[in-house]
This record gives C-alpha cells, structure tokens and sequence, in this order.
C-alpha cells in the first residue's frame, strides 16, 4: 500500500525547473522586427532614445516598478544586459518576460552568466535566440556579445567576430557593443581583454555597454577616450536613458 502511494505521488511529479517546454520562443527576432518598424519614424536627424538596464534576476517587484517608469518616457527600445534569471529556470525566464513584456516599447538582451546555469543556455537559446547579433537603427549599430567565457570556453568572446561587425558598419558611424561584463572583470577572458580594447579604440566605439557588478560605473578604463559604462541592477532601483543626437551620446543615470 505505501509503495503504490508513493508511485503515485511521484507520478505526479513531471516538473522539472529546467525543463524545456518554453512558452515562448525567438524574441529576440520578434522584437528586432517591432524594431526595424519603429525605425521607418526616425531619420538621421531624430535623436535617439533608449533605456538600458541588466540584472534584474529575481528582483521582480523592482523590475515592473522599473518598466512602469520607463512606460512615461519617449523611449524607442530598451537593452538588457543579461542575468534575466538567478538560476536558469524555466519559470524564471518565463516570469522575467512576462514582466518586461509589459513595455511599451521591444527590449533586447545579451546573455549572463546567471543565464547560463544548468540547461540555461539552450533555454536562453530556445527562447530568445542567438547569444551574438547585430541590429542597426539610423545611424547607430549595437552589437550584442557574449562574454561568459567561464560558461563557455576560452573562444567566448568572440573578437574576430565581433571585428566583423565593427568592420561592417557602413553608414553607421555610431556604435554601441553590448555585453554582460565589462573586459576587465575579474570572470572576464583575460585572455582577450587587450583585443576587445584595441577593437574599440580602431573603430571609436561610442559606448561600451555592461551589468554583472550591479554596480554603476561610468569610466575610461584604458584612457583611451571610449567611455566603458556599467549599469546598475534592478535592485538598486536605478537604470540609463541614452541620448543619440548626431554623434553626441548623453548618458542619464535614473533613479524610480
């Protein structure tokens, strides 16, 4: 008799938090399509704004007070800068969508390291899509790069490709490269560190653009005149509003 109600008891057991039935699947080229749309508005003398924020992992309530506050601001897009989840569970992934989704406007993301956790990467994959991409709007480029080497491999993060996109950037003087930690960050590949920098400096990167720390900084790391920018978590009740005007990049430090 206890055997048989254990079996059944187990039987009731089909979750797993890294299981892979995803509800939702692609987003990432979901919203590069809203993207691509909302350009058709702007021309090369319509500033750009952007909100700019990361590791909002677990922190919920301060993700939806946070997605309130940039909902009454003009804003084209918002750009995260990975560890969506603590752990790479699937509800987590799902749950941070949800909230975000509440934005007005298409987010994008770059993979963290608390996204890689577990199946977290195919999961990341599944749902969003690839770990490095590219999108222009106007004059800007922004590069999303994956440098979670410790995940990952020495190979990550990929520089020769991230050349490329540099290298291919006709028409689009601004660029902004976008990753989840800074080149100098003690879990960064130290490896590839001087490369990132010199690739910055040859092709006058506008920002270079991360979380990780949950810690704002704003600074000229290898004074060199590239701006390396680190935006707070979500906890700390704090994200970016980027200006584009020309060539001229304000950044504003907003606090909800």
């Amino acid at each position: 008799m206890l055997s048989l109600a254990l079996l059944s008891s187990c039987d009731l057991i089909d979750y797993h938090p890294y299981a892979g039935n995803i509800d939702y699947k692609n987003l990432t080229q979901e919203n590069l399509h809203k993207i691509k749309e909302l350009e058709a508005a702007y021309s090369a003398t319509t500033p750009l704004r952007f909100a700019f924020t990361g590791d909002t992992q677990g922190y919920y309530a301060e993700t939806e007070d946070m997605v309130a506050d940039m909902n009454r601001r003009d804003i084209a897009f918002v750009l995260h800068a990975g560890d969506l989840t603590n752990y790479a569970f699937t509800d987590e992934f799902e749950r941070m969508h949800k909230a975000l989704s509440k934005l007005k406007v298409p987010y994008l993301t770059v993979v963290g390291n608390h996204d890689c956790l577990g199946e977290g990467k195919k999961l990341y994959q599944r749902m969003y899509g690839p770990f490095d991409y590219s999108f222009t709007f106007g004059p800007n480029k922004f590069i999303f790069l994956n440098t979670n080497f410790l995940e990952f491999d020495d190979k990550v993060p990929d520089v020769t490709w991230l050349e490329q996109e540099l290298k291919n950037a006709t028409g689009t003087p601004n660029k902004f490269v976008i990753s989840h930690m800074a080149p100098n960050n003690s879990e960064a590949n130290p490896n590839k560190e001087q490369k990132y920098a010199s690739l910055m400096r040859q092709y006058n990167v506008q920002v270079s653009m991360h979380g990780h720390t949950h810690n704002y900084r704003l600074e000229n790391l290898y004074n060199d005149g590239i701006p390396y920018l680190t935006v707070d978590a979500a906890l700390k009740r704090s994200y970016m509003l980027v200006t584009v005007a020309g060539n001229k990049v304000t950044l504003e430090r907003i606090q909800f």
